[in-house]
């Protein structure tokens, strides 16, 4: 089921608040019908009461003041209130005593009703706060019955009467109110039908509203994984084999396909540690403007976290893909300028085909991470799935998940290549190359686990680490009289450890080391990243004594005056400049004109990876005189090495 299936389009809520609403205005119809009625009614006998009162004061006045006959008085005035013809004829009783005094009239109504009535107006009376002016309401025989009582000055008066305008009035204001409660509830239907409407749209645009916030990335604007699980779901059968059972049914829907490509920033990292988030921010933005514009509009670029990004592009072959893969790296080479400075991140994209390689989003996911990853590995900058990229993905999750124990346990190990006098093959420094001693692979070769570790948070303390293990070998060299440097690589994240010049002088303090035994190698592309932040570190640990040298030269892209300013003691020429180069003219010219470059820096020139005897005479003519490579010695434990130092064997051995 989507995730979001909450905030996706409610199409009965409308008419839900209609019903909702038409109920209020039935209700509020009902209960102003209801109270009205009962107000009218009770006004209504409440003026009844009163008038019946004042009638009875009114006979009864008369009798007090009526000198002769007042039989006569009272029967004139009961035909002229009650029987004439203009009031017409009703139920009526009227009863009069005093002293030697007794009359009374009935006009329509029977003895039981009269000899009921007076029974209960006598108890009611009594239980009246007013007993002499009493009065109420009865029901009987299907009719109201007002009574009253009226006793003082010798004379007592009781006064029975149909409540027959009441039942008139209350009639005509039944009509009354039917007409205007239809009236209230038409208008309530139309407020209903109105007001449901505003809600819906209100509701559907805090749902919708919802709904992006929930499915897009805020910073980029671009939909995220959410996204991508819906249109993944949306696209694919939840059971991949939907669509034969559907065959039994109906003709099967043209089963979708089309690729997804994984990509992931490579220098991203770099940019963020070096410039700051909101660098690495308007990073990301350039880049998914740039990614967007670079697809069709039936494909979809989404961003699903840090510098990860997806595209989906349906009814895309392999094939097409891969001139798609092309074209991304092409265009996430292109410089980006941030802060004024032109910053080429570069990417490694992996793609995988659905439903070729899997038959589910999450597994087509996986295999587009693992496709990734192996051009991340290779430098290659994109990378087709493979069956093959499936175990080395899991050896990666396996060595990802393996790396605490690694650094705890100090599974990790340093060996060291001799750095030699191409002259006489004498050994004049080493380098710590990091070789890991998995329980279950065996030894790894840093490329094995170097970029794990720069992709976690754990780069700053295997800096560290390296540092003390280099620092604690020395020491023991050091106390057996080898005083020969030890190169350790360290990344450029490792000096935005803001301790770190601290901790290793700490450390070379403690293990008694000259710090001009500690020598810190950087590749090149690694110090133009920030340049006047990592000019500034080096600085630092040269002002400490500590050697610098800078690694792989030419193969980056840092300008020549800043190198010329960085006060490095060595710079070492890549390797790949020395494959060969013996055969190769062009790559002579190359390496003339570095050594000729280095030199004019006022540093010491070292050549890597030489493989052969020519090789190392070439050198020595064009004027290198130091090198190291696997003709003179492969990395080798520490042991081995202190045996050659002690012996002062020259390489390579005979």
């Amino acid at each position: 089921m989507p995730p979001i299936l909450e905030l996706q389009r409610d199409k009965l809520l409308r008419l839900r608040l209609i019903l909702v609403c038409l109920a209020v205005a039935f209700s509020v119809s009902a209960i102003y019908i209801v109270v009205s009625y009962r107000l009218s009614s009770e006004l209504g006998i409440e003026a009844e009461k009163t008038s019946l009162h004042r009638q009875a004061m009114l006979f009864h006045a008369e009798l007090v003041e009526a000198d002769n006959d007042p039989e006569e008085r009272l029967y004139e005035l009961v035909n002229l209130i009650y029987l004439n013809d203009h009031v017409g004829a009703k139920l009526l009783y009227v009863e009069a005593h005093g002293e030697g005094f007794d009359w009374s009239l009935n006009h329509n109504m029977t003895l039981n009703q009269i000899t009921t009535l007076k029974t209960t107006s006598q108890v009611e009376a009594k239980q009246s706060t007013h007993p002499s002016m009493a009065n109420g309401l009865e029901k009987l025989d299907g009719k109201r019955f007002l009574w009253q009582v009226v006793d003082g000055n010798g004379f007592n008066i009781v006064i029975f009467e149909s409540a027959s305008s009441v039942d008139a009035a209350l009639s005509l204001i039944a009509k009354r109110l039917s007409v205007t409660s239809l009236i209230v509830f038409w208008l309530a239907i139309w407020l209903a039908l109105t007001l449901s409407s505003w809600m819906t749209q209100r509701i559907q645009r805090k749902n919708d509203a919802l709904a992006k916030l929930a499915t897009y990335d805020s910073l980029t604007g671009l939909p995220n994984r959410l996204y991508l699980t819906n249109l993944m779901q949306s696209i694919m059968p939840e059971n991949p084999s939907s669509y034969a059972l559907q065959a039994y049914e109906s003709e099967p829907p043209e089963p979708v396909t089309g690729c997804l490509f994984a990509i992931d920033l490579d220098k991203f990292k770099e940019v963020n540690d070096t410039f700051g988030h909101a660098a690495g921010d308007l990073l990301l933005k350039k880049v998914s403007r740039k990614l967007a514009l670079s697809i069709d509009p039936t494909q979809t670029v989404m961003r699903i976290g840090g510098d990860e990004f997806i595209i989906w592009a349906p009814n895309l072959s392999i094939e097409d893909a891969q001139n798609l893969a092309q074209s991304l790296i092409e265009v996430c080479n292109e410089s980006v300028m941030i802060n004024k400075l032109s910053i080429n991140t570069g990417a490694s994209i992996g793609l995988a085909h659905y439903p070729s390689h899997a038959v589910d989003a999450e597994s087509l996911v996986i295999c587009a991470d693992i496709a990734m990853y192996e051009a991340k590995q290779k430098r290659s900058g994109w990378s087709v799935f493979s069956e093959r990229n499936t175990q080395i993905g899991r050896q990666r999750l396996q060595l990802r998940a393996d790396l605490e124990n690694g650094l705890s346990e100090e599974q990790i190990k340093l060996y060291y290549q001799p750095k030699v006098s191409l002259i006489d093959g004498r050994i004049i420094g080493v380098e710590a190359l990091s070789r890991w001693y998995h329980p279950t692979d065996g030894r790894l070769s840093p490329v094995h686990f170097i970029d794990l570790i720069e992709q976690s948070c754990r780069v700053q303390e295997f800096g560290r680490y390296v540092i003390q293990n280099a620092i604690q070998q020395l020491s023991i060299w050091h106390r057996q009289g080898i005083t020969i440097p030890v190169a350790i690589n360290l990344s450029p994240y490792n000096l935005l450890d803001p301790d770190l010049l601290n901790f290793t002088l700490t450390r070379l303090k403690d293990y008694a080391v000259p710090p001009n035994l500690l020598e810190i190698e950087l590749i090149e592309s690694s110090t133009s990243m920030n340049i006047d932040y990592i000019s500034a570190r080096l600085n630092d640990f040269k002002d400490a004594g500590i050697q610098l040298a800078i690694d792989d030269f030419g193969t980056g892209m840092s300008s020549l005056s800043y190198i010329s300013n960085l006060r490095v003691d060595n710079i070492k020429i890549d390797r790949s400049f020395i494959t060969d180069f013996e055969q190769d003219p062009k790559k002579q010219a190359v390496v003339t004109a570095a050594i000729a470059l280095i030199k004019s820096f006022g540093s010491n020139v070292i050549a890597e990876g030489i493989e052969n005897k020519s090789q190392a005479d070439l050198l020595i003519e064009m004027g290198c005189l130091c090198g190291q490579g696997y003709y003179f010695a492969k990395p080798m434990r520490a042991d081995e090495v202190e045996t050659l130092l002690l012996s002062n064997t020259s390489l390579p051995l005979a």
